[in-house]
Protein backbone atom coordinates (compact mmCIF):
# COMPACT_ATOMS: atom_id res chain seq x y z
CA UNK A 1 0.00 0.00 0.00
CA UNK A 2 1.24 3.48 -0.90
CA UNK A 3 0.05 6.51 1.03
CA UNK A 4 0.12 9.91 -0.69
CA UNK A 5 0.47 12.85 1.69
CA UNK A 6 0.22 16.52 0.80
CA UNK A 7 1.58 19.35 2.95
CA UNK A 8 -0.95 21.05 5.19
CA UNK A 9 -1.45 23.68 7.88
CA UNK A 10 -3.65 24.35 10.90
CA UNK A 11 -4.06 20.90 12.40
CA UNK A 12 -6.66 21.07 15.17
CA UNK A 13 -8.10 18.32 17.26
CA UNK A 14 -7.98 15.77 20.05
CA UNK A 15 -6.57 12.30 19.58
CA UNK A 16 -7.01 9.15 21.67
CA UNK A 17 -4.36 6.51 21.11
CA UNK A 18 -4.82 2.71 21.36
CA UNK A 19 -3.31 0.76 24.26
CA UNK A 20 0.40 0.81 24.92
CA UNK A 21 2.21 -2.04 23.15
CA UNK A 22 5.06 -2.43 25.66
CA UNK A 23 2.66 -2.54 28.62
CA UNK A 24 0.34 -4.96 26.79
CA UNK A 25 3.23 -7.37 26.16
CA UNK A 26 4.27 -7.42 29.81
CA UNK A 27 0.72 -7.55 31.13
CA UNK A 28 -0.06 -10.59 28.99
CA UNK A 29 3.09 -12.43 30.06
CA UNK A 30 2.53 -11.77 33.78
CA UNK A 31 -1.18 -12.56 33.52
CA UNK A 32 -0.31 -15.95 32.01
CA UNK A 33 1.54 -16.97 35.19
CA UNK A 34 -1.10 -15.64 37.59
CA UNK A 35 -3.29 -18.19 39.39
CA UNK A 36 -6.59 -17.04 37.94
CA UNK A 37 -8.09 -14.92 35.15
CA UNK A 38 -6.84 -11.40 34.41
CA UNK A 39 -9.10 -9.00 32.53
CA UNK A 40 -7.16 -6.45 30.47
CA UNK A 41 -8.89 -3.40 28.98
CA UNK A 42 -7.53 -1.43 26.02
CA UNK A 43 -5.03 -4.15 25.08
CA UNK A 44 -2.89 -3.06 22.14
CA UNK A 45 -4.37 -3.84 18.73
CA UNK A 46 -0.94 -3.88 17.06
CA UNK A 47 0.34 -7.04 15.41
CA UNK A 48 3.31 -7.14 17.81
CA UNK A 49 1.14 -7.29 20.91
CA UNK A 50 -1.33 -9.67 19.28
CA UNK A 51 1.60 -11.98 18.53
CA UNK A 52 2.27 -12.50 22.24
CA UNK A 53 -1.35 -13.64 22.71
CA UNK A 54 -0.93 -16.12 19.88
CA UNK A 55 2.25 -17.46 21.49
CA UNK A 56 0.58 -17.86 24.88
CA UNK A 57 -2.21 -19.77 23.15
CA UNK A 58 0.39 -22.16 21.73
CA UNK A 59 1.61 -22.70 25.30
CA UNK A 60 -1.83 -23.77 26.51
CA UNK A 61 -2.99 -20.47 28.00
CA UNK A 62 -6.69 -19.87 27.46
CA UNK A 63 -7.46 -16.39 26.08
CA UNK A 64 -10.85 -14.90 25.31
CA UNK A 65 -12.10 -11.55 24.05
CA UNK A 66 -15.27 -10.16 25.57
CA UNK A 67 -16.79 -6.65 25.72
CA UNK A 68 -13.65 -5.07 24.20
CA UNK A 69 -11.52 -6.71 26.86
CA UNK A 70 -8.89 -9.44 26.72
CA UNK A 71 -9.19 -12.10 29.42
CA UNK A 72 -6.14 -14.26 30.06
CA UNK A 73 -6.82 -17.34 32.18
CA UNK A 74 -3.57 -17.82 34.04
CA UNK A 75 -2.76 -21.11 35.76
CA UNK A 76 0.68 -20.28 37.11
CA UNK A 77 3.92 -21.54 35.60
CA UNK A 78 2.58 -25.09 35.98
CA UNK A 79 -0.16 -24.20 33.52
CA UNK A 80 2.34 -23.54 30.72
CA UNK A 81 2.26 -26.66 28.55
CA UNK A 82 4.73 -28.02 26.05
CA UNK A 83 3.90 -26.68 22.56
CA UNK A 84 3.19 -29.19 19.81
CA UNK A 85 5.08 -27.12 17.23
CA UNK A 86 7.57 -24.23 17.19
CA UNK A 87 6.20 -21.12 18.92
CA UNK A 88 6.02 -18.30 16.37
CA UNK A 89 6.71 -14.84 17.82
CA UNK A 90 6.19 -13.36 14.34
CA UNK A 91 7.63 -9.80 14.28
CA UNK A 92 7.68 -9.28 18.07
CA UNK A 93 11.21 -9.29 19.47
CA UNK A 94 9.74 -8.34 22.87
CA UNK A 95 7.60 -11.49 22.87
CA UNK A 96 10.61 -13.54 21.78
CA UNK A 97 12.83 -12.28 24.56
CA UNK A 98 10.28 -12.44 27.36
CA UNK A 99 9.06 -15.91 26.40
CA UNK A 100 12.67 -17.06 26.78
CA UNK A 101 12.32 -16.08 30.44
CA UNK A 102 9.25 -18.30 30.87
CA UNK A 103 10.36 -21.26 28.74
CA UNK A 104 13.74 -21.40 30.48
CA UNK A 105 11.89 -22.35 33.67
CA UNK A 106 9.68 -25.02 32.07
CA UNK A 107 10.70 -28.67 32.32
CA UNK A 108 10.47 -29.39 28.60
CA UNK A 109 12.13 -28.54 25.32
CA UNK A 110 10.68 -25.86 23.06
CA UNK A 111 11.55 -23.86 19.98
CA UNK A 112 10.98 -20.20 19.10
CA UNK A 113 10.77 -19.04 15.49
CA UNK A 114 10.04 -15.62 13.99
CA UNK A 115 9.43 -13.57 10.87
CA UNK A 116 12.37 -12.73 8.66
CA UNK A 117 12.16 -9.10 9.82
CA UNK A 118 13.58 -9.88 13.27
CA UNK A 119 15.54 -13.04 12.46
CA UNK A 120 18.87 -11.18 12.64
CA UNK A 121 18.27 -9.32 15.89
CA UNK A 122 20.56 -10.07 18.86
CA UNK A 123 19.39 -12.65 21.40
CA UNK A 124 22.75 -13.16 23.14
CA UNK A 125 21.72 -10.53 25.70
CA UNK A 126 19.06 -12.89 27.11
CA UNK A 127 20.57 -16.26 26.19
CA UNK A 128 23.83 -15.85 28.13
CA UNK A 129 22.31 -14.81 31.49
CA UNK A 130 19.53 -17.41 31.20
CA UNK A 131 22.17 -20.09 30.61
CA UNK A 132 23.95 -18.86 33.72
CA UNK A 133 20.66 -19.44 35.55
CA UNK A 134 20.51 -23.06 34.33
CA UNK A 135 18.72 -23.09 30.96
CA UNK A 136 20.23 -24.50 27.77
CA UNK A 137 19.92 -22.92 24.31
CA UNK A 138 20.70 -23.90 20.73
CA UNK A 139 20.69 -20.95 18.33
CA UNK A 140 21.85 -19.62 15.00
CA UNK A 141 24.84 -17.71 16.40
CA UNK A 142 22.65 -16.23 19.17
CA UNK A 143 19.82 -15.45 16.72
CA UNK A 144 16.52 -17.13 15.82
CA UNK A 145 15.47 -19.90 15.61
CA UNK A 146 16.06 -20.83 19.26
CA UNK A 147 15.78 -24.23 20.87
CA UNK A 148 15.34 -24.03 24.63
CA UNK A 149 15.79 -26.80 27.18
CA UNK A 150 14.26 -25.51 30.36
CA UNK A 151 14.24 -26.71 33.93
CA UNK A 152 14.93 -25.53 37.46
CA UNK A 153 16.62 -22.11 37.46
CA UNK A 154 18.73 -20.52 40.17
CA UNK A 155 19.25 -16.88 40.99
CA UNK A 156 22.31 -14.96 39.78
CA UNK A 157 23.75 -11.46 39.99
CA UNK A 158 24.08 -10.08 36.47
CA UNK A 159 25.10 -6.70 35.07
CA UNK A 160 23.49 -6.00 31.70
CA UNK A 161 26.11 -4.90 29.14
CA UNK A 162 23.42 -2.83 27.35
CA UNK A 163 20.51 -1.10 29.09
CA UNK A 164 17.29 -2.62 27.78
CA UNK A 165 13.82 -2.71 29.31
CA UNK A 166 13.06 -5.93 27.41
CA UNK A 167 16.14 -7.71 28.72
CA UNK A 168 15.59 -6.41 32.26
CA UNK A 169 11.99 -7.64 32.20
CA UNK A 170 13.00 -11.03 30.81
CA UNK A 171 15.61 -11.63 33.51
CA UNK A 172 13.34 -10.43 36.32
CA UNK A 173 10.63 -12.76 34.99
CA UNK A 174 13.10 -15.67 35.01
CA UNK A 175 14.17 -14.62 38.50
CA UNK A 176 10.56 -14.81 39.66
CA UNK A 177 10.47 -18.43 38.44
CA UNK A 178 13.94 -19.33 39.81
CA UNK A 179 15.18 -20.46 43.18
CA UNK A 180 16.80 -17.89 45.45
CA UNK A 181 17.32 -14.23 44.62
CA UNK A 182 18.15 -12.80 41.20
CA UNK A 183 19.88 -9.41 41.02
CA UNK A 184 19.97 -7.47 37.78
CA UNK A 185 22.19 -4.39 37.49
CA UNK A 186 21.41 -1.70 34.93
CA UNK A 187 24.00 0.99 34.28
CA UNK A 188 21.63 3.45 32.56
CA UNK A 189 17.91 3.57 33.49
CA UNK A 190 15.45 2.08 31.01
CA UNK A 191 11.67 1.95 30.98
CA UNK A 192 10.12 0.49 34.13
CA UNK A 193 6.81 -1.00 32.96
CA UNK A 194 7.70 -4.52 34.12
CA UNK A 195 8.54 -3.39 37.65
CA UNK A 196 5.30 -1.39 37.91
CA UNK A 197 3.19 -4.30 36.65
CA UNK A 198 4.97 -6.74 38.92
CA UNK A 199 4.17 -4.55 41.94
CA UNK A 200 0.55 -4.27 40.77
CA UNK A 201 0.31 -8.07 40.75
CA UNK A 202 1.80 -8.27 44.25
CA UNK A 203 5.37 -9.20 43.26
CA UNK A 204 8.12 -7.39 45.11
CA UNK A 205 11.09 -6.10 43.12
CA UNK A 206 13.57 -4.29 45.35
CA UNK A 207 15.51 -1.45 43.74
CA UNK A 208 18.78 -0.16 45.17
CA UNK A 209 21.83 1.78 44.04
CA UNK A 210 25.18 0.13 43.37
CA UNK A 211 28.22 2.36 43.65
CA UNK A 212 31.70 1.47 42.39
CA UNK A 213 34.36 0.09 44.68
CA UNK A 214 38.08 0.52 44.19
CA UNK A 215 39.24 -2.00 41.59
CA UNK A 216 42.69 -3.37 40.79
CA UNK A 217 41.56 -5.14 37.60
CA UNK A 218 43.35 -4.31 34.37
CA UNK A 219 41.33 -2.70 31.52
CA UNK A 220 41.29 -5.86 29.35
CA UNK A 221 39.82 -7.97 32.16
CA UNK A 222 37.19 -5.30 32.77
CA UNK A 223 36.15 -5.34 29.10
CA UNK A 224 35.84 -9.13 29.04
CA UNK A 225 33.78 -9.14 32.23
CA UNK A 226 31.52 -6.35 30.96
CA UNK A 227 30.84 -8.23 27.72
CA UNK A 228 29.93 -11.35 29.72
CA UNK A 229 27.76 -9.47 32.22
CA UNK A 230 30.05 -10.47 35.10
CA UNK A 231 29.74 -7.97 37.92
CA UNK A 232 32.93 -5.98 38.36
CA UNK A 233 33.73 -4.18 41.62
CA UNK A 234 33.79 -0.83 39.82
CA UNK A 235 30.26 -1.12 38.44
CA UNK A 236 27.74 1.67 38.99
CA UNK A 237 24.00 1.60 38.41
CA UNK A 238 20.58 0.50 39.67
CA UNK A 239 20.16 -3.03 41.00
CA UNK A 240 16.82 -4.84 40.84
CA UNK A 241 16.44 -7.84 43.17
CA UNK A 242 13.60 -10.35 42.91
CA UNK A 243 13.04 -13.43 45.07
CA UNK A 244 11.83 -16.50 43.27
CA UNK A 245 8.61 -18.26 44.15
CA UNK A 246 6.42 -15.19 44.66
CA UNK A 247 2.86 -15.62 43.42
CA UNK A 248 1.28 -13.17 41.00
CA UNK A 249 -2.15 -12.13 42.25
CA UNK A 250 -4.67 -11.73 39.40
CA UNK A 251 -6.24 -8.28 39.10
CA UNK A 252 -8.10 -6.50 36.29
CA UNK A 253 -6.15 -3.72 34.62
CA UNK A 254 -6.56 -1.01 32.03
CA UNK A 255 -3.75 -0.23 29.60
CA UNK A 256 -3.11 3.50 28.98
CA UNK A 257 -2.70 4.97 25.51
CA UNK A 258 0.69 4.39 23.90
CA UNK A 259 2.93 7.44 24.36
CA UNK A 260 5.32 6.37 21.59
CA UNK A 261 2.40 6.21 19.16
CA UNK A 262 1.20 9.59 20.41
CA UNK A 263 4.60 11.15 19.73
CA UNK A 264 3.86 11.40 15.99
CA UNK A 265 0.78 13.56 16.53
CA UNK A 266 2.44 15.58 19.28
CA UNK A 267 5.27 16.42 16.90
CA UNK A 268 2.83 17.12 14.06
CA UNK A 269 1.27 19.73 16.34
CA UNK A 270 4.69 21.26 16.94
CA UNK A 271 5.91 21.33 13.33
CA UNK A 272 2.80 22.03 11.21
CA UNK A 273 2.12 25.80 11.21
CA UNK A 274 -1.00 27.01 12.99
CA UNK A 275 -1.63 23.72 14.80
CA UNK A 276 -3.04 22.90 18.23
CA UNK A 277 -3.34 19.24 19.22
CA UNK A 278 -4.27 17.46 22.42
CA UNK A 279 -3.73 13.78 23.17
CA UNK A 280 -6.02 12.36 25.87
CA UNK A 281 -5.90 9.25 28.11
CA UNK A 282 -2.22 8.78 27.40
CA UNK A 283 0.37 7.04 29.58
CA UNK A 284 2.63 9.48 31.40
CA UNK A 285 5.20 7.07 32.80
CA UNK A 286 8.24 9.23 33.71
CA UNK A 287 10.61 6.75 32.06
CA UNK A 288 8.78 7.37 28.76
CA UNK A 289 8.77 11.18 28.83
CA UNK A 290 12.32 11.67 27.62
CA UNK A 291 11.30 12.97 24.20
CA UNK A 292 8.89 15.43 25.83
CA UNK A 293 11.71 16.77 28.00
CA UNK A 294 13.86 17.23 24.87
CA UNK A 295 11.03 19.16 23.18
CA UNK A 296 10.71 21.38 26.24
CA UNK A 297 14.42 22.16 26.09
CA UNK A 298 13.91 23.09 22.44
CA UNK A 299 11.34 25.63 23.77
CA UNK A 300 8.34 23.74 22.43
CA UNK A 301 5.04 24.99 23.94
CA UNK A 302 3.98 21.66 25.42
CA UNK A 303 1.77 21.09 28.46
CA UNK A 304 1.37 17.86 30.42
CA UNK A 305 -1.59 17.28 32.75
CA UNK A 306 -1.86 14.14 34.85
CA UNK A 307 -5.51 13.27 35.43
CA UNK A 308 -5.17 10.00 37.33
CA UNK A 309 -3.66 6.53 37.43
CA UNK A 310 -4.62 3.21 35.92
CA UNK A 311 -3.62 1.33 39.05
CA UNK A 312 0.04 1.12 38.10
CA UNK A 313 0.71 3.87 35.51
CA UNK A 314 0.01 7.63 35.56
CA UNK A 315 -2.27 8.88 32.77
CA UNK A 316 -3.35 12.26 31.48
CA UNK A 317 -3.19 14.58 28.51
CA UNK A 318 -0.53 16.36 26.47
CA UNK A 319 -1.21 19.59 24.61
CA UNK A 320 1.07 21.10 21.96
CA UNK A 321 1.07 24.18 19.73
CA UNK A 322 3.17 24.90 16.67
CA UNK A 323 6.37 26.87 17.21
CA UNK A 324 9.87 27.49 15.86
CA UNK A 325 12.51 25.45 17.65
CA UNK A 326 16.29 25.12 17.75
CA UNK A 327 18.43 22.04 17.25
CA UNK A 328 19.78 20.08 20.20
CA UNK A 329 22.11 17.25 21.12
CA UNK A 330 20.47 13.96 22.08
CA UNK A 331 23.14 11.78 23.67
CA UNK A 332 24.19 9.67 26.65
CA UNK A 333 21.83 8.46 29.35
CA UNK A 334 18.86 10.13 27.65
CA UNK A 335 18.93 7.69 24.73
CA UNK A 336 17.40 4.53 26.31
CA UNK A 337 14.34 6.57 27.33
CA UNK A 338 13.71 7.88 23.79
CA UNK A 339 14.91 4.98 21.63
CA UNK A 340 11.47 4.38 20.06
CA UNK A 341 10.88 8.08 19.44
CA UNK A 342 14.25 8.78 17.79
CA UNK A 343 12.95 8.33 14.21
CA UNK A 344 10.37 11.08 14.67
CA UNK A 345 12.81 13.17 16.74
CA UNK A 346 15.04 13.09 13.64
CA UNK A 347 12.18 14.82 11.81
CA UNK A 348 12.12 17.43 14.58
CA UNK A 349 15.87 17.90 14.08
CA UNK A 350 15.38 18.39 10.33
CA UNK A 351 12.80 21.12 10.98
CA UNK A 352 14.70 22.86 13.80
CA UNK A 353 17.13 25.72 13.30
CA UNK A 354 20.78 24.67 13.42
CA UNK A 355 22.44 21.30 13.72
CA UNK A 356 21.15 18.48 15.91
CA UNK A 357 23.27 15.51 16.90
CA UNK A 358 22.06 12.06 17.98
CA UNK A 359 24.76 9.84 19.51
CA UNK A 360 25.03 6.71 21.69
CA UNK A 361 22.11 5.23 19.75
CA UNK A 362 23.73 2.18 18.13
CA UNK A 363 20.63 0.21 19.21
CA UNK A 364 18.82 1.91 16.31
CA UNK A 365 20.84 -0.32 13.98
CA UNK A 366 19.48 -3.41 15.78
CA UNK A 367 15.77 -2.75 15.30
CA UNK A 368 13.43 -4.21 12.67
CA UNK A 369 15.55 -2.28 10.19
CA UNK A 370 18.79 -0.36 10.51
CA UNK A 371 16.95 2.79 11.56
CA UNK A 372 20.02 5.03 11.39
CA UNK A 373 20.47 4.13 7.74
CA UNK A 374 16.73 4.30 7.00
CA UNK A 375 16.38 7.76 8.55
CA UNK A 376 19.45 9.12 6.75
CA UNK A 377 18.35 7.68 3.39
CA UNK A 378 14.88 9.20 3.54
CA UNK A 379 15.95 12.57 4.95
CA UNK A 380 18.42 12.93 2.08
CA UNK A 381 15.61 12.21 -0.36
CA UNK A 382 13.80 15.18 1.19
CA UNK A 383 16.82 17.45 0.70
CA UNK A 384 18.17 17.41 4.26
CA UNK A 385 21.92 17.35 4.91
CA UNK A 386 22.62 14.34 7.11
CA UNK A 387 25.81 12.84 8.48
CA UNK A 388 25.42 9.14 9.24
CA UNK A 389 27.46 8.15 12.29
CA UNK A 390 28.16 4.67 13.60
CA UNK A 391 25.93 5.33 16.62
CA UNK A 392 23.68 8.14 15.42
CA UNK A 393 23.13 11.08 13.10
CA UNK A 394 24.15 14.69 12.59
CA UNK A 395 21.29 16.63 10.98
CA UNK A 396 21.43 20.15 9.55
CA UNK A 397 17.97 21.57 10.06
CA UNK A 398 16.11 24.71 9.15
CA UNK A 399 15.72 24.27 5.38
CA UNK A 400 12.45 23.43 3.69
CA UNK A 401 11.89 19.72 3.12
CA UNK A 402 11.02 18.47 -0.36
CA UNK A 403 8.27 15.99 -1.05
CA UNK A 404 9.73 12.57 -1.81
CA UNK A 405 9.06 8.87 -2.24
CA UNK A 406 9.75 7.40 1.20
CA UNK A 407 10.93 3.82 1.59
CA UNK A 408 9.75 2.39 4.91
CA UNK A 409 11.80 -0.85 4.70
CA UNK A 410 8.79 -2.48 6.39
CA UNK A 411 9.39 -0.45 9.57
CA UNK A 412 6.31 1.02 11.24
CA UNK A 413 8.22 3.79 13.01
CA UNK A 414 9.88 4.96 9.80
CA UNK A 415 6.47 5.09 8.09
CA UNK A 416 4.84 7.14 10.86
CA UNK A 417 7.82 9.47 11.34
CA UNK A 418 8.02 10.37 7.66
CA UNK A 419 4.25 10.81 7.46
CA UNK A 420 4.83 13.78 9.77
CA UNK A 421 7.75 14.98 7.65
CA UNK A 422 5.48 14.86 4.60
CA UNK A 423 3.04 17.28 6.24
CA UNK A 424 5.69 20.04 6.30
CA UNK A 425 7.34 19.26 2.95
CA UNK A 426 7.11 21.22 -0.27
CA UNK A 427 4.94 19.13 -2.58
CA UNK A 428 3.41 15.67 -2.17
CA UNK A 429 5.19 12.68 -0.68
CA UNK A 430 4.51 8.96 -1.06
CA UNK A 431 4.98 6.53 1.83
CA UNK A 432 5.78 3.15 0.26
CA UNK A 433 4.67 0.06 2.15
CA UNK A 434 2.48 2.18 4.42
CA UNK A 435 0.59 -0.87 5.73
CA UNK A 436 3.53 -1.66 8.05
CA UNK A 437 1.97 0.68 10.67
CA UNK A 438 -0.18 -2.33 11.63
CA UNK A 439 2.79 -3.65 13.61
CA UNK A 440 2.09 -1.21 16.45
CA UNK A 441 -0.76 1.13 15.44
CA UNK A 442 -3.26 -0.35 12.93
CA UNK A 443 -5.56 2.70 13.06
CA UNK A 444 -2.75 5.22 12.49
CA UNK A 445 -3.80 6.23 8.98
CA UNK A 446 -7.47 6.62 10.03
CA UNK A 447 -6.45 8.89 12.91
CA UNK A 448 -3.97 10.72 10.67
CA UNK A 449 -6.59 11.42 8.02
CA UNK A 450 -9.17 12.57 10.58
CA UNK A 451 -6.67 15.01 12.05
CA UNK A 452 -5.60 16.34 8.64
CA UNK A 453 -9.25 16.81 7.72
CA UNK A 454 -9.96 18.45 11.12
CA UNK A 455 -12.41 15.72 12.03
CA UNK A 456 -10.70 14.29 15.13
CA UNK A 457 -12.33 14.70 18.51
Amino acid sequence: MDKVINPTKNLKGTIRIPGDSAISHRAAILAAICDGPVEIGNFSTGLEAQAVLSCLGQLGVEIEHRDNKTIIHGKGIAGISKPTEPVDVKMSIAAGRMLCGILSACDFESELVCDEMIAGLPMRRVIEPLEQMGASFESNNFKFPLKIKGGPLHGIRYAMPVSSAQVKGTLLLAGLLAGGVTEIIERIPSRDHFERLAAYFGIRVKKSRVEPKQSTEDPLTKRFKKAAGIVSPDIKGDMFAIRGGQKAIPKPLLVPGDLSSASYFIIAGLLVPGSEIRVDDIGLNPSRLGFVEVLKKMKAPITIKQTGEYGFEPVGSIEIKSASIKGRRMVGELIPSIIDELPVMAIVAAAAQGTSVIRDAYELRLQKTDRIKSIATNLRKMGVKVGELEDGLAIDGGTELNGAEIETFGDHRIAMAFAIAALIAKGPSVIKGAECVQISYPSFWDDFDRLVNNQSN
